[in-house]
């Protein structure tokens, strides 16, 4: 099952550092992810992130292992993609988004052989905690970072807030709509963050993370990072 106009997708990508495949998931997919991360929860009123919900569930296994995304992410790798780490954010309203960074800050892995799949399991935009991307970023590689002097937010992942990465003046922010079912790729150096979520609803997102085979990637103390085969029969 491949992407169509995959080739000028591919060229998309690579110019400007992110691209938005629509209606890779059905409802039911978003649906099943969110409800199964709210049974791993629990009763609480800690909505903090879930780390790597993939470790115990063979429905965000599968989720991750969709042909259509496949298609690209291998196609861009032009090698084998493998899992890497998982994050649940259910964002609940009120929740500070996360500060403009890059993801390769943290996973330290080359340049191409690493990308995040943010996959919207609710309808977002601006106004419910959607992202903010600086397109072209990515071609800047490894930006400054600076301490923000604030503490971990409620609700939020605990690198969200404290250090935030100093993007250039000559890029424009933007904030795209992302319909539910739809996954925004994100280069490893593009710069990104989130807006406050300022509706009255849980803003649900998965972001799912891949790696060029045989590519060296640091684990990290708090996301823990394990490589492993996809497979979407689990």
């Amino acid at each position: 099952m491949q992407i169509k106009n995959l080739d000028e997708k591919l060229e998309f990508f690579k110019e400007n550092g992110y691209i938005i495949l629509e209606d890779i998931y059905s409802d039911k997919d978003c649906n099943d992810v969110v409800n199964h991360a709210h049974k791993v929860l629990g009763p609480t009123d800690d909505l903090t992130p879930l780390m790597n919900i993939h470790k115990s569930s063979e429905t965000i296994q599968k989720f991750m292992a969709n042909k259509r995304l496949l298609s690209f992410i291998n196609a861009y790798f032009k090698d084998t993609a493998l899992g890497l780490q998982t994050e649940f954010f259910f964002m609940p309203p009120n929740t500070i988004g996360f500060n403009p960074h890059q993801d390769n800050t943290y996973v330290k892995a080359s340049s191409d052989s690493f990308i995040s799949a943010w996959c919207a399991l609710t309808n977002v935009n601006k106004n419910n905690g959607g992202l903010i991307i600086w397109p072209k970023t990515h071609n800047e590689e490894a930006l400054e970072t600076v301490d923000t002097g604030m503490t971990k937010s409620d609700n939020q992942d605990p690198n969200a807030t404290i250090r935030k990465t100093l993007v250039p003046e000559k890029y424009v922010q933007e904030s795209p709509n992302i319909k539910k079912g739809s996954v925004l790729l994100i280069h490893s150096w593009l710069v990104h963050a989130s807006n406050t979520n300022n509706s009255n609803n849980n803003r649900y997102a998965l972001l799912c993370t891949y790696l060029k085979e045989h590519t060296d990637f640091r684990s990290g103390s708090y996301a823990q990072r394990e490589p492993f085969t996809l497979d979407d029969t689990v």
